[in-house]
């Protein structure tokens, strides 16, 4: 097995990133695009619980099953807005 070094970019145009990276098939970090998206600030704890803070949500454990364990149940139920229990 042969390993490459990936290259790494902040930010790459669409042209450049077709002609050397997709065509070609090989592999790019891009590690700056998030820094445009509107959701890096806009997505918060207060944004999400404004818009789904009273849907009851599924809660799930993390202890290991067994054989007698349900599949795919949730072990409780809460609003997705409320922060203790």
């Amino acid at each position: 097995m042969q390993l490459y070094k990936v290259d790494r970019v902040d930010s790459i145009g669409p042209e450049d990133f077709r002609d050397q990276y997709y065509t070609t098939m090989k592999p790019l970090v891009i590690s700056g695009m998030s820094k445009q998206w509107q959701a890096l600030n806009k997505w918060n704890w207060n944004f999400f619980k404004s818009i789904v803070g009273d849907v009851e949500v599924g809660l799930y454990n993390n202890i290991k099953s067994d054989a007698y364990t349900p599949i795919n149940t949730a072990d409780d139920y809460m609003k997705f807005g409320i922060t203790s229990i």
